[in-house]
């Protein structure tokens, strides 16, 4: 697991956010589970425009969310973001949901990514450098490394 994150997102919960019990639902999560996620990406040179030139973007393959407090209208959140893998094709992501004032994790969740080529709509390699950056910021091992790794073994 990762021991490092970064604020990927803050916002306020709306009232629009919340069910008919008066509490946000989780299909709102899932939205902001997906901007935290491609915050990272732009954060590490793999935006909007870049995955256009390239031909590539990252597709939610596994998500897995735990709920552990409720949130209501007005609550204000940050999402923290970390990394907990990168390999050749996949990166893992480790998020959670923080509400602001009493710092009570509110929504923790680990989702798995894959890189896509855009066109074949089949996996592909991150670039590089890319991969590189992500693995140095939050203290893994390059996706190079881990293939050494297993050669050697």
């Amino acid at each position: 697991m990762t021991d490092r994150y970064v604020e990927t997102l803050r916002l306020m919960a709306q009232a629009w956010h919340c069910d008919h019990l008066g509490h946000v639902n989780v299909s709102h999560y899932m939205g902001w589970l997906g901007d935290a996620a491609f915050a990272v990406l732009a954060m590490h040179g793999l935006d909007r425009a870049r995955s256009a030139e390239e031909n590539l973007g990252v597709a939610a393959v596994r998500a897995e969310i735990d709920y552990q407090a409720e949130l209501r209208g007005g609550d204000l959140v940050r999402m923290e973001t970390g990394v907990e893998t990168i390999a050749e094709r996949k990166i893992v992501f480790r998020h959670r949901l923080v509400r602001v004032g009493d710092d009570r994790i509110a929504m923790a969740a680990r989702l798995t990514g894959v890189c896509l080529d855009l066109n074949s709509r089949r996996a592909r390699a991150f670039p590089a450098a890319f991969a590189a950056d992500v693995a140095t910021a939050f203290g893994l091992p390059t996706p190079g490394q881990i293939l050494a790794q297993g050669a050697a073994a």
